[in-house]
């Protein structure tokens, strides 16, 4: 733990986890291990961070689960409200950029890469290995399916459900997401 490090009662750090200077842990936060966290972040009760990812293979009619190694790295000056789940990635690390923030009931999933200064609104869901580049705005309840990439400086409007990657300065809306003015 790093100076002036404040972790609330009931807070979880798993083994192995460097957490930076200046940080707040509220209530209830569980960090698993392996976790890295820069420091002058906020990470508000009942957020989870480092499970593993819903990462899973058939072998005929049985489900199994795909062991999931990689870390989350959490950069400087990261806010992460409360009820948020951020998954550990498979093999590559699970990164969320410089001066982030994250809503509330964010899902983050495993080998996710979010560039620095993007603002994510509630109940948003970022599904596996997709990269956010820097400075994207989503707004609350978007969806975004695995591998894909989000242009620097890009919108994503309410209730939207993106399932191409776009260019860099993309303003998009609807079900399936598309270029705002088309919508």
């Amino acid at each position: 733990l790093g100076d002036n490090t404040i972790v609330y009662p009931g807070c979880y750090i798993g083994d192995n986890s460097t957490i930076g200077n200046n940080v707040t842990l509220f209530s209830n936060v569980s960090i698993y291990h392996n976790i890295k966290i820069g420091n002058n972040c906020k990470i508000d009760s009942g957020t989870v961070i480092g499970t593993d990812g819903f990462g899973i293979i058939k072998n005929d009619t049985l489900n199994l689960s795909i062991p999931h190694i990689g870390r989350v790295i959490i950069g400087n000056d990261v806010q992460i409200g409360s009820n948020c789940s951020i998954d550990r990635g498979t093999i590559l690390d699970t990164i969320i950029g410089d001066n982030c923030r994250l809503d509330n009931l964010v899902q983050i999933a495993h080998n996710v890469n979010i560039g620095k200064g993007c603002i994510i609104a509630a109940q948003v869901g970022i599904a596996g290995s997709t990269v956010l580049k820097n400075y994207v705005t989503i707004a609350g309840q978007v969806g975004i399916i695995d591998h894909l990439v989000i242009g620097q400086d890009s919108i994503i409007t309410a209730k939207s459900l993106v399932c191409n990657s776009t260019g860099k300065k993309s303003f998009l809306s609807g079900n399936p997401a598309q270029p705002h003015r088309a919508f």
